[in-house]
């Protein structure tokens, strides 16, 4: 099974994505983290570009599309492998509906994001951690673009207007506690894998 976890900068999503391969580790299930951008070379230079001062800018947001979109080919048959299957559970930090809502400035249609990433394989499930960018961005550290007020506002309109045009999306609020985020994570999973 590919359950993602999105959501914008400051959400929580690896906090949560730790927290919840423990506990189906504990339940006797194999499983593995991936996370976005990888760590393949592409990742490298993507996680570099994410840097720039210019990265929300249109050249910088195009190309950022297209890097990401060749990197999570690089997790294509491994995905594959595990969808729609509960002998392995992969739980990844982002996916592709990342791009759909980061790169979100007005030099790119979002229908050209479908389609550069036609081949990447969709999440058996989405867990979109949903938090106010307000309290989003007194977590973050700031160190890239993304992470302004006002971008993450578009961004996470963005996200919630997934759960109206895309399947298996589940909406989680990410301002509660920590326990509480994830108590409520689990009990979405619990629903999905029959427990």
């Amino acid at each position: 099974m590919y359950i993602v976890l999105e959501g914008i900068d400051g959400a929580g999503k690896s906090t949560q994505t730790d927290l919840l391969n423990d506990w189906l580790e504990s339940l006797g299930y194999k499983t593995k983290k991936m996370v976005e951008p990888t760590t393949s070379d592409i990742g490298k230079l993507i996680r570099k570009e994410l840097k720039n001062p210019d990265a929300t800018g249109d050249i910088n947001q195009q190309m950022l599309t297209l890097l990401f979109a060749a990197d999570r080919l690089t997790l294509k048959e491994e995905i594959m492998d595990a969808k729609g299957s509960k002998d392995i559970i992969l739980i990844s930090d982002r996916s592709f509906y990342s791009s759909i809502c980061y790169q979100n400035n007005s030099s790119i249609d979002s229908s050209w994001i479908y389609e550069v990433n036609i081949h990447t394989p969709r999440p058996d499930l989405t867990i979109l951690l949903d938090l106010d960018e307000r309290e989003a961005i007194t977590r973050c550290d700031r160190e890239e673009a993304f992470e302004n007020l006002q971008f993450l506002e578009k961004t996470r309109n963005n996200y919630l207007s997934l759960k109206g045009t895309e399947e298996n999306i589940e909406i989680v609020d990410a301002s509660l506690s920590l326990e509480m985020v994830q108590e409520n994570i689990r009990k979405i999973i619990k629903e999905k894998l029959d427990l």
